[in-house]
């Protein structure tokens, strides 16, 4: 009877030892899958939120290059025209006797022809298509006349490697990356020398801007005047899947550079 009694007695720890082991690892499972759900609840909505992020740049992208296209050729149609007539007024003087008169005319002559040219320049850079017939580095080439003709400025250019076709979307990024650099330098940066390079790599597209002007403290990008620029620049790299880096110091000149990489499909 003992023996009954201790057989059943074992049988039933047993059975409560089963019991929460088997809880145990239900409780488990269950943990498991949880975190599992949680996770990937927490990473859908990364992905929902990350794509739209980049739908909301891609938006404003082309909102900015819509009115950027307007605003040319308002220019184009309008203070070009204006222009232009002026200057074909100023060609019918030239029968004035006055010496003095007619070396104003030409120097007037001289000056409206000038602002033609630069606002041609400047129409041609606010609109995104000239990449079709200029290309990337003819394109920032005419950026640096604009700055170069104002006299404040002197800027140079260098191109490495043999020049490769990028995708029309992403080259117009780029460019557009690259004048907000250039407004950094001129607006905020307060610099006078202005260099350009760009490397057509083998696997790699790089474009790099330097500046000799007051610098800054990368540490507090959130705080400075173009730490704004400076993000939408990142952001924009980031969505054309390229890299964004900056390297600047106080009073020491800024250097920012985009990477992109090359594939070989978009030659």
């Amino acid at each position: 009877m003992q023996k009954i009694q201790t057989e059943g007695l074992v049988f039933v720890v047993l059975a409560i030892i089963v019991f929460f082991v088997l809880l145990a690892v239900i409780v488990i499972a269950l943990t498991v899958i949880y975190n599992r759900k949680k996770v990937n609840y927490i990473n859908q909505k990364k992905i929902r939120e990350a794509s739209y992020q980049q739908e909301l740049l891609t938006t404003q992208i082309e909102i900015q290059e819509q009115t950027f296209k307007t605003v040319s050729q308002e220019i184009h149609d309008n203070i070009g025209q204006v222009l232009s007539l002026a200057k074909l007024n100023l060609s019918t003087f030239e029968n004035i006797e006055s010496t003095v008169n007619q070396k104003r005319i030409e120097s007037t002559k001289e000056l409206v022809s000038k602002a033609l040219v630069d606002l041609r320049n400047l129409s041609r850079s606010m609109y995104g298509d000239q990449f079709h017939d200029l290309g990337l580095t003819q394109t920032i080439e005419n950026e640096l006349n604009i700055l170069q003709n104002t006299g404040q400025f002197q800027t140079t250019l260098q191109v490495t490697g043999e020049p490769f076709k990028i995708e029309p979307q992403k080259e117009i990024i780029v460019y557009r990356m690259l004048q907000e650099a250039i407004n950094n330098s001129v607006k905020h940066a307060m610099a006078k020398n202005i260099d350009i390079k760009v490397n057509y790599g083998e696997d790699l597209f790089t474009v790099s801007i330097s500046d000799d002007g007051k610098g800054f403290d990368t540490s507090n990008l959130t705080t400075s005047k173009n730490g704004m620029g400076l993000t939408s620049m990142k952001s924009r790299a980031a969505m054309i899947g390229g890299a964004f880096s900056i390297d600047s110091e106080v009073d020491q000149g800024t250097t920012i550079s985009f990477t992109l990489k090359h594939e070989t499909n978009n030659n």
